[in-house]
């Protein structure tokens, strides 16, 4: 039996005498415990225990449903942020049925943790016995049921749909293909009611479910709403594929499909592979040729494709041997393509009976996200590396100084009296200057070195592996070249000068501001002696 003495006492704040005195009834529960902490008078009288310390002692964690315990863990990291929730609860103290408007907020209990602050209310609206039933069995269903708005934006899930999918909060993130979910968001503007069979996202993992969808309106706001209730398929569709795989049916969705599929039997032999597949690997095979053969060998010969072709076979080991899901395996291939890979294991009544294999060619996606880090680090006049960009290699650079075994240089460049060619033949003529002054370094400096448009007319060159001469040698160059060099104006061609400082990377730098402190006062020298020069501060 649990001592009294030993189950955490409610927060001896001050405020239990007045909060006694209220009619409504206020409590505090400890969610992660699943344990009572304090209840006013007439809250005891809600949960029929005569005193504070008798209902604390309660396990209320031995009658918890699975829903109840899934939603009050939705409401742990809602609650911490300072949401305040409303919502209809149904309680049974001593078997009898109570249903009661809940106002929940954050409470900090006296070890830190967060609790509930739970506010019993009447309810503005008045829910018949029949409403009730129904409220309750959507929470404790296992069916996942999910609503939307007009736009797809999540409006509320039931707890079966909380356990399932935790971070999609959109009608799109449910989905493992988008153009599916726009395509059904489209439909249902001209159709009340869709039922399919689709590929699901939980929790990363691919998932077959049957999914109902119907439009409705939102009783709250009167729009448009979208009420989505889904079942996990899985098992079926795994038997149906094994069993439909010779037949044409099968043929025309699979290859309908815009992913490389192969099933497998237990013992790798190939079940079932389509065109898309084929195409990813270059196999000139139709894919009828290929059931039966061995996968081993196939992956063996497929390894060259890819820039780690030993861990590309390694994995798919390792995979069959955990014979657990896996989804988004990134795969980089020699001819600079990449693919995503998920990987299913199939049981039906708990017997392994194989496996799916799912390639889809993610090139697309990358090289955009490549050219969004591309942007994001490149100032879009001159096509160099910006100051952010500059600031990391800069900072690595040192880092290898300091380590020992590394020389290096930094350059300070600056366009003497740009203020006064802006000023006089336009932005457009300066723009073309800095854009030759780019094209000069960039033409004349290593591929180790990186030129960086800093701010303005400044411009800086971090040199990894170069001595105190051949840095000078090199800023020597670049200043004749840059002052020898005419730009066609629209009234009257023109040259311009820069004035450099050049400084070196010590191991007794503190950072990487100081060396372009030493460099910026060399540059500035350089102005001071006529510009047009060379500065040296080493």
């Amino acid at each position: 039996m649990t001592s009294l003495h030993s189950i955490p006492q409610p927060a001896a704040h001050g405020h239990e005498p007045l909060l006694d005195r209220l009619q409504t009834p206020v409590w505090i529960f400890d969610i992660e415990q699943e344990r009572m902490r304090y209840a006013n008078t007439a809250a005891l009288r809600l949960w029929g225990a005569e005193t504070s310390q008798e209902l604390v002692a309660r396990d209320l964690s031995s009658t918890m449903s699975e829903a109840t315990r899934q939603r009050l863990a939705d409401y742990l990291p809602r609650l911490a942020k300072g949401e305040v929730i409303d919502e209809h609860w149904s309680f049974y103290p001593g078997g009898q049925a109570i249903s009661l408007h809940c106002r929940c907020s954050h409470y900090v209990m006296n070890d830190g943790r967060t609790g509930m602050l739970v506010e019993g209310l009447e309810s503005e609206i008045s829910l018949d016995a029949s409403s009730l039933r129904a409220l309750e069995a959507l929470r404790h269903t296992p069916m996942m049921v999910s609503v939307f708005d007009g736009q797809g934006r999540q409006l509320v899930r039931n707890p079966a749909a909380l356990a399932a999918r935790r971070g999609q909060s959109s009608f799109e993130a449910c989905f493992s293909d988008r153009d599916v979910a726009e395509g059904l968001l489209q439909r249902l503007e001209g159709e009340p009611r869709i039922s399919l069979e689709a590929i699901m996202q939980v929790d990363g993992v691919e998932r077959w479910h049957h999914v109902d969808l119907c439009r409705a309106n939102d009783p709250k706001t009167g729009r448009p709403m979208i009420v989505m209730g889904e079942f996990d398929i899985t098992p079926r569709k795994t038997l149906e594929i094994a069993q439909l795989v010779s037949k044409r049916q099968l043929e025309v969705v699979i290859e309908g499909l815009d992913a490389g599929l192969l099933l497998e039997d237990e013992s790798r032999r190939i079940i079932m592979v389509n065109q898309a597949f084929c195409d990813l690997f270059a196999i000139e095979a139709p894919p009828e040729a290929l059931v039966g053969m061995d996968c081993r060998e196939a992956a063996q010969s497929s390894k060259d494709f890819f820039i780690e072709p030993e861990g590309f076979v390694a994995r798919i080991e390792e995979l069959l041997v955990e014979q657990r899901k896996q989804a988004c395996d990134l795969l980089a291939m020699t001819d600079g393509r990449f693919l995503e890979r998920s990987y299913t294991p199939l049981f039906v009544a708990e017997e392994y009976h194989g496996h799916l294999w799912i390639y889809r060619d993610i090139t697309r996606q990358r090289r955009q996200e490549a050219d969004w880090v591309r942007k994001a680090s490149t100032d879009p006049l001159t096509g160099l590396a910006n100051r952010r960009s500059f600031e990391d290699s800069a900072k690595r650079v040192a880092t290898a100084v300091k380590e020992g075994g590394l020389q290096a240089a930094l350059l300070m460049i600056d366009i003497d009296r740009f203020k006064a060619i802006n000023d006089t033949l336009g932005h457009a003529e300066g723009d073309k200057g800095l854009r030759l002054l780019a094209d000069t370094l960039r033409y004349n400096l290593r591929d180790s070195d990186l030129p960086c448009r800093t701010g303005g007319e400044e411009f800086m060159v971090i040199m990894p592996g170069m001595t105190h001469e051949e840095a000078q040698a090199i800023a020597w160059r670049l200043l004749r070249q840059i002052a020898e060099a005419t730009i066609e104006a629209e009234e009257l061609p023109f040259h311009f000068t820069v004035s450099i400082g050049v400084t070196g990377v010590t191991p007794s730098d503190a950072s990487i501001e100081a060396v372009t402190q030493r460099a910026d006062a060399a540059m500035y020298q350089a102005k001071h002696e006529g510009r047009n020069r060379v500065a040296v501060r080493w």
